[in-house]
């Protein structure tokens, strides 16, 4: 319990057709179609039992769950009773050597001295300091019941296993006093070998911003109660390994208020389509990959073997000539299609987004059962003329946006005069103007930006404040009724329809490299061409890029120099596997969040 619970598709209708000679002669069979007929437009509710709050938040479902009815001690006794599970659970051998407990003054403390009395029931030596004398209700209630148990002194320094219950997430601001000697005492006992697990949040980790106070505790495990707090996801670092403990919230714990939704293992799986045995490749999703300019060809190799690897039927590829013979020779699956010769070289695409051609009857799109578009395609007046004419012959097929795509839709709207003191809300009204004329009619369009593609689309920088990030992304995607995945650590994703924020944590740094963000484009593209809503692609793109990196870094003994995008798209297979049949979670855990790096 948080410390702050105790405180009250057709052709364009002028018929400019694209060069369709085939360097690779394997035409698509049959018509191009949408192979998961259920699998339509579920933008609703998020079915997901785990949030991500600030720490206001968390208190406000506490006190909820308080005003309903639910006892505030039997949160305290559920939080502290199953982080004893985990600790006994995951670290047997350790906790024979005993456990060390640091507790504070308030509920985060009495959490400690819950954790205290339930080891020692079950018959491990305990040494517990208090940094004070426990000043709430029930963390006194707490005190006065593990007090039978706590026979054996201070901690010795000897323990394997320390528990962090200085600090709760009422904390914010300097270490102070005696939380500062005791922090340093613990930051010791991890140098020298032991397992730091921090009840709720580390101290001196801001539990809504992510900062961190000067002497802070790195955990190795943070087991969290109720609901994941927003800072473990901005400092994974510093949070290790993280739990998620059900201590009885309830339905409190999904109060509709900003709070960001990450996304369970059951409603991942629930949206995953199957591929029918006896499917075959044209309703297994063909995938229209533009981009590949010269210099460029191994940007489409990657985003066709993550369309191939994501279950996508076909992938045509819609590259320069002189990228052709790259693509030929390391991706044969795929189908090579030259960029046309016969297009204006100086199209401007925003006048071309917003013409009305957009609007022509496009249930036969020429190109594939979804278009991406963005990866290695260039910035040349020859992309831009590119990017116009896909967009005007793929006028109502799902599209992915990534890259340079983004940044050419940009040009013209950062091009304009900007006032003295923009805001985000000035100036992304040209781009996200022009994106909702593309997704008129209901039409599936997801955006792919990193952080410096998608200050390019508002005209001014994005936010380095997360609260101001999620409000300025979550505005844009509604204003241009599209889904935008903004990447990042964490990713954020907001869905057109202007419903809650999706943050996805999956991944390691195996993903910081070049060529990562095509790997994702190809993933989400082969989905839309199965026939999943944006924001179901984005959410199982993103997871599933995530849960490759992670078993690629596993494999590498999780050593991250050495591993490559190959080893990525290598273990996609494993990453849809894990999916579908994710390990079952112990009693008592809603949700669990693997490391994703150690502090040195």
């Amino acid at each position: 319990m948080s410390s702050s619970a105790s405180t009250p598709g057709a052709r364009h209708t002028s018929e400019v057709t694209p060069d369709r000679r085939a360097v690779n002669a394997r035409a698509a069979e049959g018509p191009v179609a949408t192979p998961f007929a259920t699998q339509q437009q579920r933008t609703s509710t998020i079915p997901s039992r785990v949030r991500v709050t600030t720490a206001v938040q968390s208190g406000a479902r506490d006190h909820a769950a308080i005003a309903a009815g639910i006892p505030s001690f039997a949160l305290m006794l559920r939080a502290g009773t199953h982080a004893a599970e985990v600790i006994l659970r995951d670290m047997d051998e350790r906790v024979q050597h005993g456990v060390a407990l640091f507790a504070g003054v308030g509920n985060n403390g009495g959490d400690t001295y819950i954790v205290a009395a339930q080891l020692a029931r079950a018959g491990i030596r305990v040494r517990l300091h208090a940094a004070g004398a426990p000043r709430t209700a029930d963390a006194q209630r707490a005190a006065r019941l593990a007090a039978p148990f706590l026979v054996d002194g201070a901690p010795t320094g000897r323990e394997r296993a320390v528990v962090d219950g200085l600090l709760g997430t009422g904390h914010a601001g300097a270490l102070r006093g005696d939380i500062t000697a005791a922090c340093e005492t613990l930051s010791d006992a991890r140098a020298r070998g032991a397992t730091i697990v921090a009840l709720d949040v580390p101290s001196g980790l801001n539990a809504s911003t992510g900062e961190i106070s000067d002497g802070a505790v790195a955990a190795d495990v943070t087991v969290t109660f109720g609901t994941i707090k927003r800072g473990l996801l901005i400092a994974r670092a510093y949070a290790g390994r993280v739990v998620l403990a059900d201590i009885g919230l309830e339905h409190h714990a999904a109060a509709p208020d900003d709070a960001w939704i990450m996304p369970d293992d059951a409603m991942l799986a629930r949206m995953l389509p199957s591929i029918a045995w006896d499917a075959y490749k044209s309703r297994r999703g063909q995938l229209a990959l533009v981009g590949g300019a010269v210099g460029m060809a191994g940007a489409v190799v990657l985003a066709s073997r993550a369309a191939l690897r994501t279950g996508a039927g076909l992938v045509h590829n819609w590259i320069d000539i002189a990228s052709v013979p790259v693509l030929q020779a390391t991706v044969p699956q795929a189908i090579a299609h030259d960029w046309p010769d016969s297009f204006a070289p100086a199209a401007d695409v925003t006048h071309d987004v917003r013409s009305d051609t957009v609007h022509a009857d496009a249930s036969d799109s020429p190109w594939g059962s979804a278009l991406a578009i963005g990866p290695g395609l260039g910035r040349d007046q020859r992309s831009r003329a590119l990017l116009a004419l896909a967009l005007q012959q793929n006028a109502h097929v799902p599209l992915l946006l990534d890259a340079d795509a983004l940044t050419l839709l940009s040009s013209h709207a950062n091009a304009k005069p900007k006032s003295v003191s923009p805001s985000a809300a000035d100036h992304h009204g040209d781009v996200a103007a022009s994106l909702r004329v593309l997704s008129a009619n209901g039409r599936v369009i997801v955006c792919t930006p990193h952080p410096g593609e998608f200050a390019r689309m508002l005209g001014v920088a994005v936010p380095t404040d997360w609260q101001q990030r999620a409000e300025v992304l979550r505005e844009f995607a509604s204003r241009a009724a599209v889904t935008v995945l903004l990447k990042g650590t964490p990713t954020l994703i907001a869905p057109a329809d202007g419903g809650p924020l999706v943050v996805m944590a999956r991944g390691t740094a195996a993903l910081a490299t070049g060529g990562s963000g095509d790997v994702l484009s190809g993933i989400i593209g082969a989905l839309l061409a199965q026939g999943l809503d944006g924001p179901s692609a984005a959410i199982l793109g993103a997871t599933a890029h995530g849960l490759a990196a992670e078993r690629a870094t596993t494999l590498a003994d999780g050593e991250i120099r050495g591993v490559t995008l190959e080893d990525v798209l290598d273990a996609l297979p494993h990453a849809w596997q894990q999916l579908r049949q994710f390990p079952t979670l112990s009693p008592g855990v809603l949700y669990e969040l693997p490391a994703n790096g150690r502090m040195a």
